[in-house]
């Protein structure tokens, strides 16, 4: 059958949208896809008529991405490596057959989306069937109802589509631009947000001339005063579309606008403190930073003359008191007890009865390995599919009610910001399982049966190709520190030192680790900024280096090295399971490469070292001693203090 030689019927589509009920007029085609496809399924249609029902199903079931010119229709699902059909699958004779049936389908919505695929795949020198689609888009109908569902959609792809049509579009385009300010001066405070979609469906595509810039903006800032007592949300939305009507003309009434916009987050402040003082709190809080994050775009010499640098100070310590009030009102949320007898056991007798101290000690350091990257954020990604977290913004407070991490929902699937967020939190909370777990345990039965001196840690310092030349005091220093239980003191030594550790061993493998400004001067990279080279992922390996981030720099974990730095490391911090676990990771990066060369010499002459520490080998550069050496050494300079 040769479908371009037979006549169509418009019953045979018509029939299909009358039984499928639809009460609005101008929809999303999408929702008309699955009856198409239903009918185009039923056994007794047969030949052209089941052709065109199915091309009405694939053609409609795609979504519009109204201002991509080069892929307009996208998937309406995609799983793994299979989608959904879009008009790019449809061949050619189909295309010939949905130019035959646009001038047919009187359904606005139905007949917009048939006649743009028609022109966009198909003959694009048919300038009726370009017109058509153009006039079918706008024929969505300016109410609220459907311009949040479709209307925007389909007004925005009749400008791209004018946008194209020569002088003809030109006056298409107008005469919607005059449309849409028509709506926008006609505003009326209940009718919500529709008023900023016109306005700026508007601004982004307009043909408004000087005069009637001014009078949208106008129209704008006279309605956003009239929502400001009875909808401050609304009234912010309609300061800022007017500010982005403004552009940079006008800097002081670009200025009150930004405080007006300041002062409607302090007015959703004041009325979710009203609604409920005690649960609205954490609410509360979220306004006034807004109000004082815009308060502070505000140039300086505005803000004075106005005295708004002292409502920032009198929000701050509102914002601190809300803080306070929320934490208060916080949930402990507890999951059920966790069996650690069996790992508490197995980590005793795992440094029990070594005749050696060292052999002891060895045995401490190696209780675990690190982590492994790929099978953390694997996990990370299992969690999250079950999960409606990421949807939500989240945010984490200090003890002293400071926010120090933030992260906004997404709307769809989980983000790398999501994923990155529950890898910190599967770290945080492997930290705290072996560290209460194994590492205490463990290190109560190795200091009870062996005594580590600072001189002993000293000298296992020196011997060992991680700690820096010059450097071997402070980490035995800290390390003995720990090994006596005071970890506040022995992370505020080692977590900075660990920095330089991270930067020597890149040296060593001729990584430059040094940040030059403008003037040539020369800086050491931060602690964050050398964890995110990829160079560090080879030397130390993926795992340790994730490890590091989580439990050092980011703001949602422990953030030790920040709070080491900027004296903000408190009391419950420094004898935290976080800094016990930072300390005996302190310990293993120290011990593993001697604990190799005490492998090799027990089964050949030492050599030359090999391999990074991502595998536990040795640097290269370094000078390694027998294995016999570095532990005798050790013990005869422990017994030399001793004595």
């Amino acid at each position: 059958m040769d479908p371009v030689s037979d006549a169509i019927d418009p019953s045979w589509w018509e029939d299909v949208l009358a039984a499928a009920s639809l009460d609005d007029l101008y929809g999303p085609p999408e929702l008309l896809s699955t009856h198409f496809e239903r009918a185009a399924a039923d056994l007794a249609v047969t030949g052209l008529r089941g052709l065109v029902l199915q091309v009405l199903a694939m053609v409609s079931s795609a979504m519009l991405n109204a201002e991509d010119w080069l892929e307009p229709f996208t998937p309406a699902m995609q799983f793994g490596g299979n989608r959904t059909v879009v008009p790019a699958d449809l061949d050619s004779d189909q295309v010939v057959l949905l130019s035959r049936i646009a001038p047919m389908v009187k359904r606005d919505d139905l007949r917009a989306r048939v006649a743009d695929v028609a022109w966009v795949y198909g003959d694009r020198s048919d300038i009726a069937m370009l017109d058509r689609a153009i006039d079918a888009y706008r024929a969505a109908p300016l109410t609220g109802d459907v311009w949040f569902s479709v209307g925007k959609d389909a007004w925005v792809r009749a400008f791209v589509l004018a946008a194209r049509r020569g002088a003809d579009g030109q006056a298409r385009m107008q005469e919607m631009s005059d449309a849409l300010k028509a709506q926008v001066l006609a505003g009326q405070v209940t009718d919500n947000f529709i008023t900023v979609g016109f306005a700026e469906t508007l601004r982004q595509h307009r043909r408004v001339d000087a005069a009637g810039r001014a009078e949208v903006r106008e129209a704008l800032f006279a309605l956003a005063a009239q929502a400001s007592s009875v909808n401050p949300r609304l009234s912010r939305h309609l300061e800022r579309e007017a500010l982005a009507w403004l552009g940079g003309s006008d800097a002081a009434a670009a200025n009150a606008a930004t405080e007006r916009v300041a002062r409607t987050y302090v007015a959703e402040a004041d009325s979710r403190n009203q609604m409920d003082p005690k649960a609205g709190a954490l609410v509360e809080g979220h306004f006034l930073e807004k109000a004082i994050a815009v308060l502070r775009t505000i140039p300086r010499s505005y803000r004075l003359e106005h005295g708004l640098d002292e409502l920032i100070d009198d929000l701050r310590i509102r914002l601190r008191k809300s803080r306070e009030s929320s934490m208060e009102q916080m949930m402990r949320i507890q999951s059920d007890p966790v069996d650690l007898t069996d790992a508490v056991s197995s980590a005793r007798s795992h440094v029990s009865g070594h005749e050696e101290k060292f052999d002891a000690l060895a045995a401490f350091a190696m209780l675990t390995p690190p982590l492994d990257e790929t099978g953390t954020r694997e996990n990370a990604a299992k969690m999250l599919e079950g999960s409606i977290r990421h949807l939500f913004e989240s945010s984490t407070f200090s003890s002293d009610f400071r926010k120090v991490a933030s992260r906004p929902g997404s709307s769809g699937q989980a983000d790398e910001d999501a994923l990155w967020a529950e890898m910190v939190r599967t770290v945080y909370f492997h930290s705290q399982l072996i560290g209460k777990g194994i590492i205490q345990p463990a290190q109560e039965v190795l200091t009870t049966e062996h005594r580590f001196s600072r001189q002993y840690m000293v000298s296992l310092c020196v011997e060992s190709p991680t700690v820096p030349e010059g450097h071997e005091t402070l980490w035995g220093e800290g390390l003995a520190l720990g090994l006596g239980g005071n970890f506040g003191a022995a992370v505020s030594v080692l977590v900075p030192q660990l920095e330089q550790v991270v930067r020597v061993m890149l040296r060593r493998h001729d990584v430059h680790t040094l940040f030059v400004d403008e003037h040539g001067v020369e800086s050491e990279k931060s602690l964050n900024a050398l964890l995110n080279m990829t160079e560090t992922e080879e030397v130390f390996g993926a795992g340790m280096v994730m490890e590091m981030k989580a439990m050092l720099v980011v703001q949602g974990g422990p953030n030790l090295r920040n709070d080491v730095a900027h004296g903000l490391l408190d009391d419950n911090s420094a004898w935290s399971y976080s800094a016990l676990y930072m300390w005996w990771f302190c310990l293993r990066l120290v011990m593993w490469p001697v604990i190799k060369m005490m492998d090799r010499a027990r089964t050949q002459p030492a050599g030359p070292g090999e391999g990074s520490m991502a595998n536990g080998e040795a640097d290269p550069e370094s000078t390694e001693e027998t294995a016999e050496g570095i532990a005798a050494g050790a013990s005869a300079e422990d017994q030399h203090h001793e004595g």
